[in-house]
């Protein structure tokens, strides 16, 4: 999927990270870690590039994180790259996500047309 067709379809919550996976070697490897992605609620596609072992994973921030993705492939075998490089790279992408999680369940807030809460906690005068 190209950057241009991510972004006609995307929702609002919607991400996409590359993880590097040193044990994906061919094809039928990287099926198989497809197809348990793909089983996780939220995870919307995978794009398999074995030749690089790498795969692209697009999820909903809001029903799935990034650390529930690399426990899933490690649990089936292909766990992702451990270098420097890679858990920074994770701990910023489980940064990202719980941060749109607590966004996305945070109560609307007060607006000059709609000023529901901009005084709670203060006594009105009269």
């Amino acid at each position: 999927m190209s950057r241009d067709q991510f972004i006609k379809m995307r929702g609002a919550w919607d991400t996409r990270h590359w993880i590097t996976v040193p044990g994906l070697s061919h094809e039928a490897d990287g099926l198989q870690l497809e197809q348990s992605l793909v089983a996780l609620e939220g995870v919307q596609g995978v794009q398999l590039v074995a030749g690089k072992r790498r795969i692209r994973v697009t999820y909903d921030q809001t029903r799935v994180d990034f650390q529930q993705i690399l426990e899933r492939m490690e649990s089936i075998g292909f766990p992702a790259s451990d270098s420097w490089w890679s858990l920074r790279k994770a701990a910023w992408f489980q940064y990202l996500d719980r941060n749109a999680r607590e966004n996305a369940n945070a109560p609307e807030p007060p607006c000059c047309s709609n000023p529901k809460g901009i005084s709670t906690g203060r006594k009105q005068k009269k």
